[in-house]
C-alpha cells in the first residue's frame, strides 16, 4: 500500500540525503555528487521518486496559512500557531516571514528531489515494461506542481531543473513568469505522454489523468483557453472514468476518501505517517467523539458564511457553528464556535489524521471548464458546467442558474467564482481565484469575519487593505541573504 511505502522510502532518503543542508536555495549535499551505489537499480528509483511525494506530503498541511488564510475565506485567530500566519491573514507580510521561508524551502527540497530522479533515471538496466517512463512521468509531474505553486505564491522564481552544487544555487537568480510557465508545461505535457492511465498505476501516485488535469488548469491561468479546452475535453473523454460522487461530504470522510472524484489525492496513515490539517482546524477544546483538541489555526469569515444558500449541502460540511466539546457530558450545552469542517474526522491521534488530501478533484476542473466555454462564446455550455456542481449541491436543479444571470461577463465570472468558492472552501483555491482574476484588490476590504450567531451578532473585522502589489509575497530575506549579492531581487514594495 502506497501509504506505508512512503516510510520505506523516507528510510532510504534519509540515507542520500542525510547531509542535505534545506535551508539553502536548491541544497545538494556533496555525497550525492559522489555516490556511487545509490539509484542503481529500479528499485531505489522507485523509492526516490517516492520521496518527492513524501515532500509534498510533509507541506501540504500547512498550505493553507499561504493559500487559504489571506483570502476572505478565512480568518487566523490571535491565538493561531502555523508560523506566520498572523502577517499573512492581514496581507502585512514581512520579508522575515517564517511561513514563507518554510514553504520556499520545502517547495525547492521537493523540485531537488525531482531533479535528482531525473538525473539518474538512465542508471538502472532492470526496468521492467514501462517503468522507467513512469518514474520519468512522475518525477516532471511532481516538479511542475511545485513550480505551479511556487510561481502562484512569488511570481518569478530560479528556474533549476538539473542537479546542481550549492554555490552554483548562490548564482542562479530568478526567472520570468513566463519562463516559468513554460517549464510547468514542457514537464506536464512529457508526463502525459509517459504517465499510465489511472487503472494502471497505485492510487496516490500521478497519473495521466492528473498529468492532464493539472496542465489544463495551468492553461486556465495563463488565459490560453484553446489549450485548456483540449486537454479538458482529454479528461472528461472516455479515456478515463472521473465522475461527481453523489454525496458532497463523502469526499471528506475517511471511508470514501477514495473514490471517482478524486484525480490526485495525497494518501495519510493516522499515527504513522498521518496530517495535521485536522488539528489545525479543530477547535482547542476538540470535539465529542473526533478529536481531543486542535490549534483552530484559521475559521471561517461571516463573509463566507453568508455565501450560503438555505438548502446547500455543502455548508454543513465546510462549516461547523454548533459542537460539544471533547470532555462532553451528558447535559452540557452545546458551544457555539464556527470552526472549518471538512478537514476535522474521528482520529484517536491528534496531530496524526489520516483522512487523505485531494489536491484535484473533479468538481474543480468542471467548474474551471465553465470559465473556459465562457471565454471561447459557449455561454450555455458553460452555464451547464456549473449548474451540474449546483445540482448536486441541491440535490436537484431548482437552484440552476439561467442565461439571464450571466448576461455580461462580470455577471458570469460572480456567478463561477462563487460556485467555485463554495465548492472548493478550504481546498487551496480562494486566493489564487481572486489573484488570477484581479479581484483580490476590491473583495479583500476590511473583510466581516468572526460572527456569534447566525444573524451575524458582534462581527469582527479582519483588517486588510489588499494592494496590486500584494498578488505576491515577498521572496524570504533569508534566500536573498544566501544567495550571491544583486542575484535574487525581491518583488516590489518589499
Amino acid at each position: 500500500m502506497l501509504k506505508n511505502i512512503y516510510i520505506e522510502s523516507l528510510l532510504f532518503l534519509l540515507f542520500l540525503l542525510g547531509s542535505c543542508q534545506k535551508e539553502l536555495l536548491h541544497p545538494i549535499p556533496e555525497s550525492i555528487l559522489t555516490t556511487s551505489n545509490a539509484y542503481n537499480t529500479s528499485k531505489d528509483i522507485n523509492l526516490a521518486v517516492l520521496g518527492i511525494y513524501d515532500d509534498l506530503q510533509s507541506r501540504v498541511p500547512t498550505d493553507f496559512v499561504l493559500m487559504e488564510a489571506p483570502s476572505d475565506n478565512a480568518w487566523a485567530t490571535s491565538y493561531a500557531t502555523a508560523p506566520g500566519i498572523g502577517q499573512i491573514n492581514n496581507l502585512t507580510v514581512s520579508v522575515d516571514n517564517p511561513g514563507l521561508n518554510d514553504f520556499w524551502k520545502n517547495t525547492y527540497n521537493g523540485i531537488f528531489r525531482a531533479n535528482t530522479v531525473l538525473a539518474n533515471i538512465n542508471n538502472p538496466t532492470d526496468y521492467t515494461g514501462t517503468q522507467k517512463d513512469q518514474y520519468t512521468g512522475e518525477a516532471k509531474f511532481m516538479r511542475a506542481l511545485f513550480y505551479f505553486d511556487l510561481v502562484r505564491i512569488f511570481g518569478g522564481v530560479p528556474a533549476i531543473t538539473s542537479v546542481i552544487t550549492a554555490n552554483e544555487a548562490k548564482k542562479i537568480p530568478r526567472a520570468t513568469e513566463q519562463d516559468i510557465y513554460d517549464a510547468i508545461v514542457n514537464d506536464l505535457e512529457d508526463a502525459v505522454t509517459k504517465l499510465p492511465k489511472p487503472s494502471g498505476i497505485e492510487y496516490g501516485r500521478a497519473s495521466k489523468g492528473a498529468a492532464v488535469a493539472l496542465l489544463a488548469k495551468v492553461y486556465v491561468y495563463l488565459k490560453d483557453w484553446n489549450n485548456a479546452k483540449k486537454y479538458l475535453d482529454e479528461l472528461f473523454s472516455s479515456e478515463f472514468s472521473y465522475s461527481l460522487v453523489t454525496n458532497y461530504a463523502s469526499l471528506f470522510l475517511i471511508a470514501t476518501e477514495k473514490n471517482s472524484e478524486s484525480i490526485f489525492s495525497l494518501p495519510y496513515v493516522e499515527g504513522t505517517d498521518g496530517q495535521t490539517l485536522t488539528s489545525s482546524m479543530a477547535p482547542a477544546g476538540g470535539v465529542y467523539q473526533t478529536i481531543a483538541g486542535g490549534n483552530t489555526n484559521i475559521r471561517p469569515t461571516w463573509s463566507l458564511r453568508t455565501s450560503f444558500e438555505e438548502g446547500d449541502s455543502r455548508f454543513p460540511v465546510t462549516i461547523n457553528e454548533e459542537h460539544f466539546p471533547y470532555v462532553y457530558k451528558q447535559g452540557d450545552p452545546a458551544i457555539w464556535y464556527p470552526f472549518f469542517k471538512k478537514w476535522v474526522v474521528p482520529t484517536a491521534n491528534q496531530t496524526s489524521s489520516g483522512l487523505d488530501i485531494p489536491l484535484l478533484r473533479l468538481a474543480d476542473m468542471v467548474l474551471l471548464n465553465a470559465e473556459v466555454l465562457y471565454n471561447l462564446n459557449q455561454q450555455q455550455q458553460a452555464l451547464d458546467q456549473i449548474n451540474l456542481i449546483r445540482e448536486r449541491a441541491f440535490g436537484n436543479p431548482s437552484h440552476d442558474y439561467l442565461i439571464a444571470d450571466i448576461s455580461s461577463p462580470e455577471l458570469f465570472m460572480d456567478k463561477l467564482l462563487l460556485e467555485r468558492r463554495l465548492e472548493l472552501a478550504n481546498e487551496n483555491n480562494r486566493w489564487f481565484d481572486l489573484v488570477r482574476t484581479g479581484r483580490f484588490t476590491t473583495v479583500l476590504q476590511n473583510i466581516k469575519a468572526d460572527y456569534n450567531s447566525p444573524t451575524g451578532d458582534g462581527i469582527i473585522i479582519k483588517a486588510v487593505h489588499a494592494e496590486p502589489y500584494m498578488k505576491y509575497f515577498p521572496i524570504p530575506n533569508e534566500q536573498i541573504q544566501l544567495a550571491n549579492p544583486g542575484v535574487l531581487i525581491q518583488n516590489e514594495k518589499y
